[in-house]
């Protein structure tokens, strides 16, 4: 899995625009079929910081991602609409899945 975790921040007063100008890219982005998710919200203490949220099947998933008609359509409204983005992308071959039983058993440092 690939996840990335954006922090994008609008310029002053520029968060509504920047949101509609995201809807074509969005759900393009979640048809694409290496997408497992993409989701965006809006930061509970920034009025300016949308955090999106996008989980791709594997690194090649991805980077089909990044060279799509609608990422590449996308760009220019990033450099108009945007002050900052910071990015955090991380791929992982492996997963832990935790259900009720490890809350109720959790393993070494995490007991009671």
């Amino acid at each position: 899995m690939k996840f990335i975790t954006g922090w994008l921040t609008c310029r002053a007063g520029m968060r509504d625009e920047f949101l509609a100008a995201m809807e074509p890219h969005i759900a393009s982005t979640r048809a694409e079929p290496g997408c497992v998710f993409f989701e965006y919200h809006r930061h509970k203490d920034d009025e300016d910081v949308v955090v999106l949220i996008e989980g791709f099947r594997d690194a090649e998933a991805h980077d089909f991602h990044r060279h799509t008609p609608h990422m590449m359509a996308m760009q220019a409204d990033v450099r108009r609409l945007l002050a900052k983005l910071s990015v955090i992308e991380t791929v992982s071959d492996e997963v832990a899945r935790y259900d009720l039983d490890f809350i109720a058993n959790p393993p070494g440092p995490y007991r009671p």
